[in-house]
């Protein structure tokens, strides 16, 4: 049996630092830097959705920013998006109180590239456990 390409996905956070640094960092998310320490555990390929990159890989250096995922803004970076997530079979991303457009935006692009998309999280890092679950029913633990 092939193993499942999978990609982990998260939006970018409001709050930055303000020098260039690698993405995990750059944004002061808890959110986006427990993925990111847990992507690594799990030896699993984490990006970030940025309203600014298109999608980055959390270990790309960034220069800090200020701009907000519009459905215009992904339209203009959907082509980034594309070409880094068209080699994955499963794209999991994690909502985590993101906002709508970010969902929106990589649910397009699954669709587009015609990947299986997983969408978990809520507010709050509610469920941020569930990662684990999701990667033992592809066999990935």
């Amino acid at each position: 049996m092939l193993r499942k390409r999978i990609a982990l996905v998260t939006a970018c956070g409001n709050k930055k630092e303000e020098t260039p640094q690698k993405a995990w960092k750059l944004y002061k998310s808890a959110r986006v830097r427990h993925l990111y320490r847990r992507s690594k555990e799990l030896n699993l390929p984490f990006f970030i959705i940025s309203a600014k990159y298109g999608l980055i890989s959390a270990d790309e250096v960034i220069e800090p920013y200020n701009a907000v995922m519009t459905d215009e803004k992904c339209e203009e970076l959907k082509e980034k998006i594309l070409s880094k997530l068209k080699d994955f079979d499963v794209i999991i991303y994690y909502r985590g109180g993101a906002r709508k457009t970010y969902l929106d935006c990589i649910s397009e692009v699954a669709k587009e590239l015609g990947k299986e998309l997983i969408v978990f999280g809520y507010g709050n890092m509610g469920d941020i456990g569930k990662l684990a679950d999701i990667l033992e029913e592809y066999g990935e633990r």
